[in-house]
């Protein structure tokens, strides 16, 4: 399988970069520049009213903040399930990055369904050639990139689930 926007990459048992070691990856870009992507299986044990100032009231004690990478870790990306959501960037089906906060507010309120919202904290990245030459040095491998594996299934878990070609996952929801 190519490593295409969408897909996960996952670290090889022999992959010994500590920035990568046991990590998943959530491709949000590959073309001919290089690629960008986001570690999906690093929580962070910290509510997000401690790391976003203005954080939408429902969410603020929620535990949904992962470390998505080396660069940028003063930057973050939330990742959801609402792509209706105005000002989102829609990266792929049922899956946007970010969106207008009052918007975000509004559809976390109390109660309201989160749809899996995480908030990333930096981003993975390789320059041109860089993951090819990964991939081909056999630092990763590619696994199809499923919704329900990325919001839902257990991050802890993920690494070695899709390691074993996705076994024991939850099946995906059909929408």
């Amino acid at each position: 399988m190519k490593p295409l926007a969408g897909t996960f990459l996952v670290a090889a048992t022999t992959l010994g970069d500590p920035n990568f070691m046991r990590s998943v990856v959530y491709l949000l870009e590959h073309n001919d520049a290089g690629s960008m992507g986001l570690i999906v299986n690093r929580p962070l044990d910290v509510p997000l009213s401690s790391i976003w100032d203005g954080v939408p009231a429902g969410l603020a004690e929620s535990l949904v903040a992962a470390e998505g990478g080396p660069v940028e870790r003063d930057r973050g990306l939330l990742l959801h399930a609402l792509t209706d959501l105005p000002g989102c960037q829609r990266i792929s089906v049922g899956l946007a990055i970010g969106g207008e906060v009052a918007a975000l507010a509004e559809r976390f309120a109390e109660g309201a369904d989160h749809s899996g919202p995480r908030l990333f904290l930096g981003h993975a990245g390789w320059g041109q050639g860089q993951l090819e030459h990964e991939l081909e040095q056999g630092a990763w491998l590619v696994r199809p990139g499923q919704l329900d594996h990325l919001l839902v299934a257990p991050p802890a878990e993920l690494w070695r689930r899709l390691l074993d070609g996705g076994q024991g996952l939850p099946e995906p929801s059909v929408n």
